[in-house]
């Protein structure tokens, strides 16, 4: 229950319509697909690129919906037509649900993990989750859940069954990281590192940390600031009076990473020293794979400590979490190992998953297939090209692209790369791909979001299989 009627309209509103008879009504819940929406449900309304949600208003109060939240421009365009629907009349419905998320999470006293950054944020969010739920129970983002709509929705489910909150957050403008934060008031905030991820709009590395920090700003004296030591863009970016936990590689970190190594499979082998809170090292054998999975350990065991858990739990709960969904997933495929990285890409992103597939102890050839990195403005040319040079250092023999702004890469690897070819349709990409490698080849994936590489992905393990069934 978050509360009744008389609650909701404590969110800024223009006015409410026939809500006067609902006004001690309790809330069951708040939704905003109307596939989903039941009687008693409270639905908000979300203005779509391809489909407004005002268009089923009607229809759900006809089947029983409490009331519907709509946006004044809508209600003047139809109010001839609505004259008997309960509503709650707002300027903007998707500020309008962040404000019931935060009106409910002020309802509860637990603490709120924020993790936001450039690159590692879910599988840090999943490993710290993973390490809280040894003492504690946990609500957390389920998968990317960490924007505008994702993070009120997650807030919504806070129950008193909740003892921490852990909760990414996402951000692609100015003012996204200060603005989640008003709806879900951390008392703990994380960020990751600093990449180029989103720069179109962020502008610059600098510009991105200034908004990442905004997490770091939104906490109050005596909250606690989880710290990346190794970036050097956050010193300085923790208010006065919050404490501190930092982690990583610098000398002097409460939670430092002091040696990690790559096992056959690519899964990283952690030594960390915490004298702080441990007296002897702890060794973690991670089934997450690459080495920065090495900071999303240190992260969760910063947090960990934070929350008072035992180090035994968590070094089982940390080792226990696998590289999430499209990031640094490795499958084989008739003998070839395929490196399934399409979630999104980032220069940085980029080159750590470079850096896994060079890692690799395989018998046979490397190759790349990456799509285009989108969101990079003016620097974009220049950012591919750049990851075109770092193959050519990597001495990788087979580079494939796919996209627009991908061509940049194949062009500068052409002049070192056996191969080097652009294209500009999958399934070609895909025909070829599969005639150059062979068992004991290794082949990594990888594009921005929008890019759908994984279709590369299906269509490559697809044809491996049937392959290796007919021989």
């Amino acid at each position: 229950m978050i509360g009744t009627v008389t609650d909701l309209l404590r969110i800024p509103h223009v006015f409410a319509k026939n809500c006067e008879h609902l006004a001690a009504h309790a809330l069951g819940r708040v939704v905003t697909d109307s596939r989903e929406a039941k009687q008693g449900d409270v639905f908000v309304a979300f203005r779509g690129a391809r489909v407004d949600a005002h268009d089923f208003v009607a229809e759900l109060c006809a089947r029983g919906v409490l009331l519907c939240v709509v946006e004044n421009r809508w209600y003047r365009k139809h109010a001839a037509e609505i004259t008997e629907l309960p509503l709650l009349v707002v300027r903007d419905t998707m500020r309008a649900y962040g404000d019931i998320a935060r009106l409910h999470r002020e309802r509860f006293t637990v603490p709120v993990l924020a993790v936001t950054g450039s690159n590692g944020k879910t599988t840090t969010k999943e490993m710290i989750a993973a390490v809280l739920r040894t003492k504690y129970r946990v609500l957390q983002n389920a998968g990317n859940f960490n924007n505008h709509i994702g993070l009120p929705a997650t807030l919504l489910e806070l129950t008193d069954a909740h003892d921490v909150v852990v909760a990414e957050m996402g951000t692609n403008q100015p003012g996204d990281i200060a603005y989640l934060c008003t709806i879900a008031q951390p008392t703990h905030g994380l960020i990751t590192n600093i990449g180029r991820a989103h720069i179109e709009k962020l502008r610059s590395r600098e510009g991105i940390a200034q908004e990442k920090a905004a997490l770091f700003a939104a906490l109050s004296p005596q909250d606690l600031a989880l710290v990346n030591a190794d970036e050097p863009l956050l010193r300085g970016t923790v208010p006065r009076g919050v404490r501190r936990i930092t982690y990583g590689t610098r000398a002097g970190s409460d939670i430092r990473i002091t040696d990690v190594t790559l096992d056959r499979a690519g899964r990283a082998r952690v030594r960390i020293e915490a004298s702080r809170f441990v007296r002897r090292p702890v060794m973690l054998r991670l089934q997450a794979v690459g080495r920065h999975a090495a900071y999303n350990a240190a992260a969760a065991l910063a947090a960990g400590f934070a929350f008072g858990c035992g180090i035994r739990a968590m070094k089982r709960a940390v080792e226990h979490v696998a590289s999430y969904d499209k990031r640094m997933q490795i499958s084989d495929a008739a003998g070839i190992t395929v490196i399934n990285d399409t979630y999104n890409a980032n220069p940085d992103s980029v080159l750590a998953a470079l850096d896994l597939l060079q890692q690799l102890d395989i018998p046979g050839r490397r190759c790349v297939v990456l799509g285009d990195m989108l969101e990079l403005g003016t620097v974009s040319r220049q950012e591919h090209e750049a990851i075109g040079a770092a193959l050519v250092a990597a001495d990788i023999p087979y580079v494939m692209t796919y996209g627009t702004r991908s061509r940049a890469i194949s062009s500068a690897a052409r002049s070192m790369a056996a191969v080097s070819r652009h294209f500009t349709d999958k399934q070609r990409l895909v025909d070829e791909l599969a005639a150059l490698l062979d068992a004991g080849d290794a082949v990594l994936i990888k594009g921005s979001r929008s890019m759908k590489m994984e279709e590369i992905v299906d269509g490559f393990l697809r044809r491996s299989t049937s392959e290796e069934e007919r021989a």
